[in-house]
C-alpha cells in the first residue's frame, strides 16, 4: 500500500494498520514524540498543519486495493499527527478521507485530541464500516494545566464531550491513557467517562519523563486497574507499563 502502513513497536499496540494524511501538528503537546521520529525540528512541525503531498489520492488507492484484498483490520488515523487539529475545520482532509473509506467500506479508528471539532463527521464515520470507532486521548484534567502541556488541543471536558457523543451515534469508544501523566486524572476521567467508553488503553509515557508526576508505575497501573475492574471495563495494558506490573519490574 501507498499511505496506509503497518505499525511497528509501541504503536502496533494499538492498530495493525494505520495512515498519517498530516505531515504535522499544530495541537503543540509538549510530550509529542513525532518531531523526533520524523526528524523534524519541533517548533516547525507544531507551527503549521502540513499535508502529506497526494495524500487523499494515494489514499483511495489503497482503500481499492484494501477492497480487492478483502481486508477487515480497521485502519487508525494517526500516530505522528491529529486528525483533527484546528486547520481541519477549514482543509478538511479528514473528513475527505472519511468518505473515500465510507466507499471502500474501510472500517476508521479516529484517535484525537481534537474533541468536538470531530463530530460533524461521526456519521460518515459510522459509514466506514462496523469496526469503526471513535477514540480519545487523556491526559490530565485540569483544564489549566492542559493548556500548557497541549496548548492547542481541545479541553479534557470538551473530549469527554465528543467520547459521549460517539456513543450515542453508535460507535465504538476507546481511550488512550498514554502518556500517563497524573493519576488522579486518570482516576477521574475513568469516573466520568466509563458510562460511554467501551475501552481503556493504559501506558506510561514514552516522552520527556520529567513532565509526568507519576514515581511508582507499579502503584499507578494497579490503581488505574482495580477502578476499571470496579466498573467492569474492558482495558489493555500497554507492553511498557505491564513490565511495571511485574515483581521488581522483570
Amino acid at each position: 500500500m501507498r499511505l496506509v502502513y503497518e505499525p511497528k513497536g509501541r504503536a502496533r499496540e494499538y492498530a495493525a494498520l494505520a495512515a498519517n494524511l498530516y505531515t504535522s501538528c499544530t495541537h503543540g503537546c509538549l510530550y509529542c514524540y513525532a518531531p523526533r521520529c520524523m526528524q523534524r525540528k519541533r517548533d516547525l512541525f507544531h507551527t503549521t498543519a502540513s499535508v502529506r503531498k497526494n495524500a487523499l489520492r494515494l489514499f483511495a488507492a489503497d482503500c481499492t486495493e484494501y477492497a480487492e484484498q478483502h481486508l477487515t483490520e480497521p485502519v487508525l488515523m494517526s500516530f505522528v499527527s491529529d486528525p483533527y487539529q484546528p486547520d481541519e475545520l477549514e482543509l478538511r482532509i479528514t473528513r475527505k478521507a472519511l468518505e473515500i473509506a465510507a466507499g471502500h467500506k474501510v472500517p476508521i479508528h479516529i484517535l484525537t485530541k481534537g474533541g468536538t471539532r470531530a463530530i460533524q463527521d461521526f456519521p460518515i464515520l459510522v459509514e466506514t464500516g462496523s469496526q469503526a470507532a471513535f477514540a480519545c486521548t487523556l491526559t490530565v484534567y485540569d483544564k489549566s494545566w492542559s493548556a500548557k502541556l497541549e496548548p492547542c488541543a481541545a479541553e479534557p471536558e470538551d473530549r469527554l464531550q465528543a467520547l459521549k457523543a460517539a456513543h450515542d451515534a453508535g460507535l465504538s469508544t476507546w481511550v488512550s491513557f498514554e502518556p500517563s501523566i497524573d493519576e488522579e486524572s486518570v482516576i477521574k476521567f475513568i469516573r466520568l467517562s466509563h458510562s460511554y467508553v467501551d475501552l481503556y488503553k493504559v501506558g506510561a509515557i514514552s516522552g520527556d519523563k520529567s513532565l509526568s508526576r507519576i514515581s511508582n508505575w507499579r502503584d499507578y497501573g494497579m490503581s488505574v486497574i482495580n477502578e476499571l475492574e470496579k466498573y467492569e471495563k474492558e482495558y489493555i495494558i500497554k507492553n511498557d507499563l505491564e513490565k511495571e506490573l511485574m515483581p521488581d519490574g522483570q
